[in-house]
């Protein structure tokens, strides 16, 4: 369960891990976690939004502190988490920055409102990063990926920032200069999905603002290996949806 709002504790399950999924023709879930669906939404976009929703939103304002006017980096633009956390944060008032390893995503992103973004399989992309932000300084950085190009996001953020990570997908990073974060004074924070309070708090931030997360395709149930292909593929912005049934 998520009894406490500054983490899960040990009873802590999740749907499709351990147990069975939602991919089924009927489920069992507790009556508390059952919301109206918001108005606005189709029931493809309204399926898009529970996990990265929650997941993004926890990370940016309960555990990042987002504020109006600061200056945001997003690490592994495109996925799901990220596609979401790029809408909340723009809508909080937040300038984004970017970074993929695909520079079709890079331009995504700068559709859906990004400054710009760097390609983390170029050597020099945390300089590349600077030319978006001139003079101003990363305010928060939230993580999923963490592995090798973790340490140059403990130069890349301002002292007193934060870094706040969500994923270790790729893997776990080499060698941290610790004296690099207690002289910095930054805060690296880590978030796992969310408490009710935080799922019902994004749900009314957007219906408030209309927002719709973004789709990357919508595959009926007989496609669903195409539908997992493309996920393994990366080449999706947004959320993958299933249709079950008509």
């Amino acid at each position: 369960m998520f009894h406490r709002p500054a983490a899960q504790q040990k009873d802590f399950r999740i749907l499709g891990m351990p147990d069975d999924g939602t991919q089924a023709e009927y489920i069992v879930v507790p009556v508390e976690n059952i919301i109206e669906k918001p108005k606005h939404l189709s029931f493809e976009e309204a399926a898009a939004l529970p996990l990265a929703g929650l997941t993004g939103y926890r990370a940016l304002f309960t555990q990042g502190g987002l504020r109006e006017s600061q200056n945001i980096l997003l690490t592994g633009i495109g996925g799901g988490v990220a596609a979401v956390m790029l809408q909340f944060a723009k809508t909080a008032g937040a300038d984004v920055i970017v970074t993929s390893g695909s520079e079709e995503k890079i331009k995504k992103a700068c559709q859906h409102g990004a400054l710009g973004g760097a390609n983390y399989f170029n050597t020099d992309w945390p300089m590349q990063l600077g030319e978006f932000l001139k003079d101003k300084e990363i305010d928060l950085i939230v993580d999923s990926a963490g592995g090798p190009g973790f340490p140059a996001l403990i130069d890349l953020v301002r002292s007193g920032g934060k870094i706040v990570v969500l994923g270790a997908t790729a893997g776990n990073p080499p060698k941290v200069d610790l004296r690099r974060i207690f002289w910095k004074q930054i805060t690296i924070q880590g978030t796992t999905m969310g408490h009710p309070h935080n799922f019902n708090d994004m749900v009314k931030f957007t219906e408030l603002h209309q927002l719709r997360p973004v789709l990357s395709g919508v595959y009926s149930f007989s496609d669903f290996t195409q539908a997992y292909q493309s996920m393994m593929a990366g080449k999706q912005f947004g959320k993958i949806v299933l249709q079950i049934g008509e």
